[in-house]
């Protein structure tokens, strides 16, 4: 019976050696990455906004690093990885009413959202940071560090670099949907995430420490999706504007007209609006440089 219960051990005891050899093979892959993105001189980062609606190659050397529902709380992990081995001229981040809607604090605790930010973040993450302000679901996480890392060793750890994604397509049906999505939980009013505009600030403050040009943009949304954005939301992203265009650049489209035809849905560009978005931009890049 003992020699079952050894041989039973020494056999359970290979798996285990096999996955922890291999998590620990990746943790040091992605930890002691020197350059986790190609350098390029103007960074767009943020989420679907960004995403969708700025075109890099119409930018002389630009990257898009955006990525679908990513909280600045991403974004500055990301960030903050990247300046490590390339620092940028420029870096256009995101700044719409939804940013700082207190559903991006679900992010990490709900799912499918938790899950998915879990497999974009695992090499970045700094929870021991957030854990204390907001819910982090640990055992999801776990899960999924084990699925990317415990079956064999990834050259590749950078699932939070993102990009530039589009169709032509114009499918506004989700008016309601997208402001019960972003405002709302259970039927309940969601407020302003504290989190959000924590590292909000710390994005900025990141920018300033290593001496990059920081400009904030909002495309524009339907106008049906825009008016039913909760006032506290909307006073609370006014203030911001104010505050960030002291010392910033902000280009602020949010409340501007375009037709139906420019837009994927409510609160996206399609290819056409991004373009003619992206168009804009550059020319008040232009005319800022001029004055």
């Amino acid at each position: 019976m003992k020699r079952f219960i050894y041989r039973s051990c020494f056999f359970a005891l290979i798996p285990l050696v096999f996955f922890g050899v291999n998590m620990g093979v990746n943790y040091l892959i992605y930890t002691g990455s020197s350059e986790p993105i190609p350098k390029s001189n103007i960074l767009i980062a943020g989420d679907s906004h960004p995403q969708h609606s700025l075109n890099p190659k119409y930018f002389h050397d630009a990257q898009n690093i955006s990525q679908s529902a990513e909280p600045y709380v991403l974004t500055y992990w990301k960030l903050k990885k990247i300046v490590q081995s390339s620092i940028p001229d420029t870096l256009i981040i995101g700044l719409a009413p939804h940013n700082i809607s207190q559903f991006n604090d679900l992010k990490f605790s709900k799912q499918p959202w938790a899950s998915e930010m879990f497999s974009r973040s695992y090499p970045i993450e700094e929870f021991s940071d957030i854990s204390d302000k907001i819910s982090v679901d640990f055992p999801s996480y776990y899960k999924v560090l084990w699925k990317q890392t415990a079956f064999y060793p990834k050259s590749n750890h950078i699932p939070y670099a993102g990009g530039y994604e589009n169709v032509e397509g114009s499918y506004i049906t989700d008016i309601a949907d997208a402001v019960k999505r972003h405002y709302y939980l259970n039927g309940e009013l969601l407020g302003v995430s504290d989190l959000a505009l924590e590292y909000l600030d710390s994005i900025v403050s990141l920018a300033h420490a290593k001496d990059i040009t920081l400009i904030m943009v909002s495309n524009p949304v339907h106008e049906q999706y825009l008016n039913k954005i909760p006032d506290r939301i909307m006073e609370k992203f006014d203030e911001l504007i104010d505050v960030y265009s002291n010392e910033h650049l902000v280009f602020d489209k949010t409340r501007s007209y375009y037709p139906d035809s420019l837009y994927l849905n409510a609160d996206h560009l399609n290819e056409f609006g991004a373009k003619r978005f992206t168009m804009e931009f550059i020319d008040y890049l232009n005319m800022v440089k001029e004055k």
